[in-house]
């Protein structure tokens, strides 16, 4: 296996994403519909546009009008016009979020040791510190 940098980052993402889904198909999520989730409850509420998610998510507006579009249908938010400027949609969580986050919560938490598996918190911190490196050099 190579030791390039780029081709493990790209690897250890891919299955990442894998295991993530395959964590969560339970409860009928993907991995990219639980960051969305994720990120809403952040926000405590809080009116959050397509165009907040995108940013934060770094992903571009189509994928997030899929992404929310999809958790609109299973019934995880819902999504309204802004009455002064119709070009602001805005997405809530809804209840039923509310009613598997514990349940999300502790599915994050199985992704999150499997990735950092037989390394030390000392470990765990510094490679959370090198991978925000790496974000930040490549942002």
């Amino acid at each position: 296996m190579t030791r390039d940098i780029g081709f493990l980052l790209k690897v250890i993402q891919e299955n990442a994403e894998r295991h993530a889904n395959q964590i969560f198909k339970p409860v009928e999520l993907t991995s990219s519909q639980v960051r969305v989730l994720k990120f809403l409850r952040g926000r405590c509420g809080e009116p959050t546009t397509q165009k907040e998610i995108e940013h934060h998510l770094m992903v571009s507006h189509p994928t997030i009008v899929g992404i929310v579009q999809r958790l609109e249908h299973k019934g995880f938010v819902r999504t309204q016009f802004d009455g002064a400027d119709k070009r602001n949609k805005y997405i809530y969580l809804t209840k039923k979020e509310g009613e598997l986050h514990e349940q999300m919560r502790s599915h994050h938490e199985t992704m999150e040791a499997l990735l950092t598996a037989g390394m030390t918190p000392e470990q765990v911190e510094q490679l959370r510190e090198l991978l925000t490196m790496v974000y930040e050099n490549v942002k």
